[in-house]
């Protein structure tokens, strides 16, 4: 597995993982008729803006890609973006198709993130989990405190939203992958 920065010719792949994965991972949060309604065009053309803008926003994307160069993961990152909190890097995203989930992929990701924090000089970070996604687990097994919990909106349902954070993300870029 190689994971490296993104660049912009990766947006219809990072679309796709990005649909999927919701449509794996949320299938049973989010209404079906919401998750059938999304499309790969428009998450396309919303990867490609991101990746396009890079250099002024400050934000990171990185991709994971198996053996045949195909990508089968993504994770975003940046700085924390309300202020409200002490930590100063976030993780915006994370997605991995499932058939690749619980290969130490998302670590790789999550390393990837928080080295790049690091080199920003944001030695913390800060992630949001909805509350009734079981990845959840995955940034507790990660050492992840929770932090705080809000309620937010996906598809007219609402639901919890729970954020985990690392004061100091060296543990996560020295664990071994």
């Amino acid at each position: 597995m190689i994971v490296r920065e993104a660049k912009i010719a990766d947006a219809p792949a990072i679309a796709r993982v990005n649909l999927d994965t919701w449509r794996t991972a949320y299938r049973k949060i989010v209404p079906t008729a919401y998750l059938a309604q999304l499309s790969y065009e428009k998450g396309e053309s919303r990867w490609q803006e991101i990746l396009t803008n890079v250099k002024n926003t400050g934000v990171f994307v990185c991709v994971a890609e198996n053996d045949s160069g195909q990508i089968v993961g993504f994770a975003a990152g940046g700085c924390e973006r309300t202020g409200k909190y002490i930590y100063k890097g976030e993780l915006f995203a994370i997605y991995i198709l499932e058939e690749y989930q619980r290969q130490g992929i998302g670590r790789q990701l999550v390393r990837t993130v928080a080295t790049k924090l690091a080199e920003l000089s944001l030695n913390s970070m800060l992630v949001w989990v909805l509350g009734d996604n079981s990845a959840y687990k995955f940034y507790e097994f990660l050492g992840g405190e929770k932090v705080d919990e809000q309620q937010t909106s996906r598809a007219g349902v609402a639901l919890k939203e729970i954020a985990y954070g690392w004061k100091d993300i060296a543990v996560l870029i020295n664990t071994a992958v």
